[in-house]
């Protein structure tokens, strides 16, 4: 059976995360945009090796929703 740490090929998934003040597109702002660098430990674990994030201006005259 072939181990975690191989099921890549030497590429690991990077996880994105969009924080948006709604759900439609057209009228609601995007908010923040993150990126988190996965990597493998010596253990054949995946753990965050580095988190990007940014800040979005939202568009003018967008609505972001209070919760």
């Amino acid at each position: 059976m072939p181990r975690f740490a191989d099921r890549f090929r030497g590429f690991l998934p990077v996880v994105v995360d969009l924080e948006t003040g709604g759900f439609n597109p057209k009228t609601d702002a995007l908010l923040e945009i993150a990126a988190c660098i996965l990597c493998m430990d010596d253990f054949g674990r995946i753990k965050i090796a580095e988190t990007i994030a940014t800040a979005v201006e939202p568009f003018s005259g967008s609505r972001i929703e209070p919760s």
